[in-house]
């Protein structure tokens, strides 16, 4: 038992035992030794025994203390070993529950800084609580990431691990430049997956211009990434159509050869001038562009 001393006496065991009986003190393990009787009691009933046992002549000693005696003396000797140890406990439990660092690792490890972006956006940041992290939201916008086909989030540790896979075939193949118009218009509609929308609807764009950029912000510190993501444009343009003469078939041709330079017809004018050999239909029109990067 835990909470037994063994005790040796100077004495015979009748004698001893009449003793402890009289007292009303349990005993146990009783056991002769030469002259000794040895005995084990509770710790409380301990100072009983050596006050029945007072004088000189029984030579009363505890031979072996409890297990919980042996424990405390243990800890009382190394209580500054035993704190240490605590404060240490303490510290790895409190150093598990927030993230210290966070790695972006994988074939989409390029999209680091849009990773990270996300992460922050859902909660997770170094030196911040774990418990404070939307894992599932944050894997739902990554996997909604250019060509990312494969996302998973676990903490090892302190370590925020982010494993982003994408599609073989576009691995590598991103490009890290801005989105540019190829052409002037008008901004009818832009979406940022990845970087940072440098217009927004209903601005004048020129050809050249910036309309995505490489860039984005996590937290307040701005960082580079990929853009990825599409605008749409409303463009002018104008064609000339011959015909032989001016028809109801001849302005539907006129029209129709529209369809081949531009993408999306949103409204369109004409006029009819004559011209040797027949007559020569004159058309102005706006289209819808549309113009993408880093989109599969």
């Amino acid at each position: 038992m835990t909470n037994r001393a063994e005790i040796s006496i100077v004495s015979t065991a009748e004698g001893a035992l009449r003793k402890l009986k009289k007292a009303q003190i349990p005993v146990y393990n009783c056991k002769k030794d030469g002259a000794l009787f040895i005995f084990a009691v509770k710790d409380k009933d301990t100072p009983k025994v050596f006050a029945i046992f007072d004088k000189a002549c029984y030579n009363v000693t505890i031979i072996k203390k409890s297990r919980n005696r042996r424990l405390l003396s243990f800890l009382s000797v190394r209580a500054g070993l035993v704190a240490g140890a605590a404060a240490f406990v303490a510290a790895c439990l409190i150093a598990n529950s927030f993230v210290l660092k966070i790695e972006v690792s994988g074939s989409g490890s390029y999209l680091e800084p849009e990773v990270r972006k996300i992460v922050y956006d859902e909660g997770a940041r170094e030196f911040k609580a774990f418990s404070s992290f939307n894992a599932s939201v944050a894997t739902g916008r990554i996997l909604a990431l250019p060509q990312v086909t494969f996302c998973n989030i676990e903490k090892r540790g302190s370590v925020l691990i982010v494993d982003v896979q994408v599609d073989e075939e576009h691995y590598g193949a991103a490009s890290n430049k801005p989105l540019i118009s190829d052409c002037d218009g008008v901004v009818k509609n832009v979406v940022a997956v990845c970087g940072t929308a440098a217009v927004n609807a209903g601005d004048s764009v020129k050809k050249g211009d910036v309309l995505i950029y490489a860039r984005t912000l996590a937290g307040e510190e701005e960082i580079d990434c990929i853009a990825a993501g599409f605008a749409e444009l409303e463009c002018k343009g104008h064609a000339e159509y011959f015909a032989k003469a001016d028809t109801e078939e001849g302005l539907k041709e006129a029209y129709s050869s529209l369809l081949i330079e531009a993408e999306n017809i949103l409204s369109r004018t004409h006029t009819v001038s004559p011209t040797e050999g027949g007559v020569l239909y004159k058309i102005d029109f706006t289209y819808l562009h549309r113009i993408s990067i880093n989109l599969s």
